[in-house]
C-alpha cells in the first residue's frame, strides 16, 4: 500500500467543527480522536464531531472516566489543543465492534482539520478501518496519518499485527507502558496517543521524533523492554518502539507499518515509505503547494502564459522547502494542459524526502 498522489487544487470546507479547531490558538497539527464515551454522560444517539480544546470540555461532554477523556488528557497535557473528537457509541446490547468504530470514523472523514488520528481500540480489525480511513481521506485532499496501539507477547506477534496494515500512513507502537503507580497497562494505546501528540507538536515535517522524552507525568516506565536485536526486528517489520533509560521513556524510532509494495502481485519487499516522516513530508508538500497555487491563481485564464506562471510558482515554492531542508532536489519536470479539457493544468514534479538520521556508526581504532 503506497502513498498515492493527491491532485486537485484548493480545499473548501463547510465544517463548523473544523473551522473552530483551526481557529484555536496554538502551534500544532490538529488531531482527530475516535473513542468510546460514558453512556451515562453522552446520551445523544447521533454521532457528532466536537471541537475540544481543554480536558474539562471532554469531561463534561463524554464523562471524566471515559476512554475519550483519557486520550484527551494525554494529548492536552503535552500541549495539543486542536482536537476533533468523535464518540464511538455502544450498541443497545453487546460490545462495541468494528462497525461502531467505522461509523465514527466516517463522521471524522467529513472534517477537514485533523491531520493525525488516534483511537482507544487495540483491536486489529479497527486498525484496518483506521488505515482505510486515512487512505480515503488522503486521496481527497484531507491528508491524514494515524498512530495506534495494541498488545502482543512476542516480536513475531507484534510484526504479525503490522503486516496486514502495511501502510505508510499508520504507525503501530509496540511499547506497553506502566502507570505512575507501576501497574501494567493492558496495551500500548495510551503510549501511541502520547507519541501522536509529539508528532502533532513537531511542525517541521522532516524532523524525526526519536530521542524525544515522553512527559514524566504520563507513565512510570515500560513493561516490555527490547534488546537492540529485537528493536531492529521490529523496525524492519514495520513496528515502532520506545526505550526506557533510568525510568525515563524516550521515543527510539518512528516507523510506519509499510514493509512491502502490494500494488504488484506477488508483493515485493519495500521500505520507501517506512520512515514516519515520509508521509508527513509528502502531506506537507502536497497540501502546502495546493494551497499556495490556490492563493496565487484563484481566477486565471487557462492560457500559455498562465501555465508558465503556475510552473514558476511551483518551482519557487518547492525551492523554498529545499532551503528549509524538508526536501532535496525538487524538479518540476512537466506542465501541460489536458488535451480534451483545456481548462485543466497538470503539474508534474518530484523531489527527495529528507529522511531522519537514526544511526551514527563509529569505526574508531586505538593505535598503539
Amino acid at each position: 500500500m503506497t502513498i498515492k498522489d493527491t491532485q486537485r487544487v484548493g480545499v473548501f470546507s463547510e465544517s463548523i467543527v473544523s473551522k473552530e479547531v483551526m481557529g484555536f490558538p496554538g502551534t500544532c497539527w490538529p488531531m482527530g480522536i475516535v473513542a468510546q464515551v460514558d453512556k451515562e454522560i453522552y446520551k445523544d444517539a447521533e454521532i457528532k464531531p466536537f471541537a475540544i480544546q481543554v480536558k474539562e470540555d471532554a469531561y463534561s461532554k463524554f464523562g471524566k472516566d471515559s476512554e475519550m477523556s483519557k486520550l484527551v488528557e494525554i494529548v492536552t497535557l503535552l500541549g495539543v489543543n486542536r482536537l476533533v473528537c468523535v464518540p464511538v457509541i455502544a450498541p443497545a446490547e453487546g460490545e462495541v465492534t468494528r462497525t461502531e468504530y467505522k461509523a465514527s470514523l466516517d463522521v471524522l472523514y467529513n472534517e477537514d482539520a485533523p491531520k493525525i488520528v488516534i483511537t482507544d481500540s487495540p483491536n486489529a480489525d479497527v486498525h484496518m478501518e483506521v488505515r482505510n480511513h486515512c487512505d480515503k481521506a488522503s486521496l481527497n485532499r484531507k491528508e491524514r496519518r494515524a498512530h495506534v496501539g495494541a498488545t502482543a507477547d512476542s516480536i513475531s506477534a507484534w510484526t504479525g499485527l503490522a503486516k496486514p496494515i502495511n501502510s505508510g500512513r499508520v504507525t503501530l507502537w509496540s511499547s506497553i507502558p506502566l502507570s505512575l503507580e507501576g501497574e501494567t497497562h493492558n496495551d500500548s494505546v495510551y503510549l501511541a496517543a502520547a507519541c501522536a501528540a509529539y508528532d502533532a507538536l513537531e511542525l517541521d515535517p522532516a524532523m524525526p521524533l526519536h530521542n524525544i522524552q515522553l512527559h514524566p507525568d504520563l507513565f512510570g516506565g515500560l513493561y516490555n523492554r527490547f534488546d537492540d536485536e529485537d528493536l531492529e526486528a521490529l523496525y524492519g517489520n514495520g513496528v515502532a518502539a520506545c526505550r526506557n533509560i533510568n525510568g525515563r521513556i524516550y521515543i527510539d524510532r518512528w516507523v510506519t507499518t509499510y514493509t512491502e509494495d502490494d500494488t504488484v502481485n506477488p508483493s515485493v519487499p519495500d521500505d520507501k515509505y517506512q520512515e514516519g516522516t515520509v508521509a508527513k513530508v509528502k502531506d506537507f508538500i502536497d497540501e502546502g503547494l495546493r494551497n499556495r497555487l490556490s492563493t496565487l491563481h484563484p481566477r486565471v485564464k487557462a492560457s500559455i502564459p498562465a501555465m508558465n506562471e503556475v510552473k514558476s510558482d511551483t518551482t519557487n515554492w518547492l525551492m523554498e522547502q529545499a532551503e528549509k531542508e524538508i526536501i532535496e532536489e525538487p524538479n518540476v519536470y512537466k506542465i501541460e494542459r489536458q488535451a480534451d479539457k483545456r481548462t485543466r493544468f497538470h503539474v508534474y514534479y518530484n523531489y527527495k524526502v529528507v529522511l531522519p538520521l537514526n544511526t551514527i556508526f563509529l569505526h574508531g581504532k586505538a593505535l598503539v
